[in-house]
């Protein structure tokens, strides 16, 4: 069993993960082609790829990878994905995997030690809370625990999976040929070394399987249920899973409540299908972004000049880079690159967009009529755009939670006002349609903060006043101490002062 290379010290608490991709694939395989397993692309990323990547999203940086069938091509994938998601991927490759799973899983052995680490296969689609949750509940040092779904009438592919008695929270039995059960094996380990002992005493009894392994580690009260009912996961390991695998995907890659009016119900149809033709592509979030940058520029110096057909080229481009803005959003989630710095970069340009657009708008009106109001009406409006990211993006920052998507945070969202100017430009009135949309912007601004401070004050209002002994003086409250949390803990308990947030990003 050639050892390939070793894994580095860990850099941080997350424990390595261990990826079996040794197998067969033969029911995926009948009606893929000859690729293997690995190398077929899923929305845009190998299912190897798509592995490492969902591991990545939860803080894993450190991988050991399984081989057996089609060994070479399979690392040759790997490695392009640890020098593009620049992450460290150790490879071993089984002997006789062809026996089963549990002997890819021994195969690690000697790369994990005497280490906590994950465990899956290769075609298991885990999502993010999922991990977390195995995570958040490591194994005790003689323990292995296994993510279990109680769902069980909703499981995609139930008679391909392994079944579970799960009993005082105790994993009881582990197969494919359970008479009794009442969970399913989600294919999320997290293990101490206690499994490779459990998996060598199978091999002695001729199993070679990984549930064999759990279950001879089960049968002496070792292996510890984690309840992850309630998630999307998914076994990607038939034709039909992996059209199931495809709608879930695409499903992911949608924003959610937080489009406006005229994302949801103009923009993001378009989009979708646009994202899923540029995940095929190496375009990145950042390159798309970028992309809608400058589509926007190129749209406002048409709205700068004082031609009405420049006018109409310019709205009709900002329109068309407001529906592929949001597609550096959606690639994201579909390719699994989601990160800090891409949603900056997206909202510092989105600004000075909106900025080049009303002061293009502004400069036309400007050089055809010889009115004083023009510029400071155009910065006004103008303004109204930047003020409209800035209050609900300052109180995300200052309160920790979205401002909830009410009327009038989406009569100020970009997608609209985007879209008003577009259509004022094609109808020749782009500065009626910029201050149009700034007055409604600015209302819906003033909506906000008008809602916020009345509810604020309102509930000042109905915390009950201490009451005190008679000719006894009210203590003061404590520094730090709001009225409404003197009042739970009665006048002058002590209690502990809340901290300042500072605002992070």
């Amino acid at each position: 069993m050639p050892l390939l290379n070793r894994v580095p010290q860990a850099e941080t608490a997350t424990p390595l993960a261990v990826i079996l991709a040794a197998g067969e694939g033969s029911r995926f395989r009948s009606s893929r082609s000859a690729v293997p397993k690995p190398l077929v692309r899923l929305r845009g990323l190998s299912i190897a790829e798509r592995s490492i990547a969902q591991l990545l999203t939860v803080g894993v940086e450190r991988f050991v990878v399984v081989l057996g069938r089609d060994a070479a091509l399979v690392q040759h994938e790997f490695e392009r994905v640890a020098k593009r998601r620049r992450c460290h991927i150790s490879f071993v490759e089984a002997e006789n995997w062809e026996k089963g799973n549990g002997c890819s899983a021994v195969a690690a052995a000697p790369l994990v030690g005497d280490s906590q680490f994950l465990l899956t296969t290769i075609d298991r689609l885990l999502p993010p809370e999922m991990i977390r949750n195995v995570l958040a509940d490591p194994p005790a040092q003689d323990e292995v625990t296994l993510a279990v779904d109680h769902d069980t009438e909703n499981v995609f592919g139930l008679p391909h999976l392994a079944t579970v008695e799960v009993s005082g929270g105790r994993i009881a039995a582990i197969g494919k040929d359970l008479a009794t059960w009442n969970a399913v094996d989600t294919g999320l380990l997290y293990c101490s070394s206690r499994l490779f002992e459990g998996l060598a005493r199978a091999h002695k009894l001729g199993k070679f399987s990984l549930s064999d392994g759990i279950q001879e580690c089960a049968s002496q009260g070792g292996v510890r249920a984690i309840d992850v009912t309630g998630g999307f996961w998914l076994d990607v390991d038939t034709p039909q899973a992996f059209q199931e695998a495809t709608r879930w995907i695409d499903t992911a890659m949608e924003k959610g409540e937080e489009d406006g009016f005229i994302s949801k119900y103009i923009n993001r149809p378009v989009s979708r299908r646009l994202s899923v033709a540029l995940s095929r592509t190496p375009l990145t979030p950042n390159h798309i972004t970028l992309l809608s940058f400058f589509m926007v520029l190129l749209g406002a110096i048409g709205l700068a000049t004082m031609d009405p057909r420049f006018w109409i080229a310019g709205g009709i481009l900002i329109q068309i880079a407001s529906i592929v803005d949001g597609c550096d959003g959606e690639i994201a989630r579909l390719k699994l690159l989601q990160s800090p710095q891409g949603a900056w970069l997206d909202t510092v340009l989105d600004r000075y967009s909106d900025l080049a657009v009303g002061l293009a708008v502004t400069f036309a009106a400007s050089q055809l009529y010889d009115a004083a109001w023009i510029w400071p009406a155009g910065f006004a409006a103008t303004a109204s755009f930047l003020m409209g990211s800035y209050v609900t993006k300052e109180y995300q920052i200052r309160f920790r939670r979205p401002y909830p998507n009410t009327l009038a945070n989406k009569l100020k969202r970009r997608d609209l006002r985007i879209l008003v100017i577009a259509v004022g430009a094609v109808m020749g009135h782009p500065l009626v349609a910029l201050l149009a949309i700034g007055s409604l912007t600015h209302l819906a601004v003033f909506k906000i903060l008008g809602s916020f401070f009345w509810q604020n004050t309102l509930h000042q209002s109905q915390v009950p006043t201490p009451r005190t002994k008679r000719g006894e003086m009210r203590k003061p409250f404590p520094l730090g101490i709001s009225a409404s949390a003197a009042a739970r803990h009665g006048n002058g308990a002590v209690a502990v002062a809340v901290p300042v947030v500072s605002p992070t990003k």
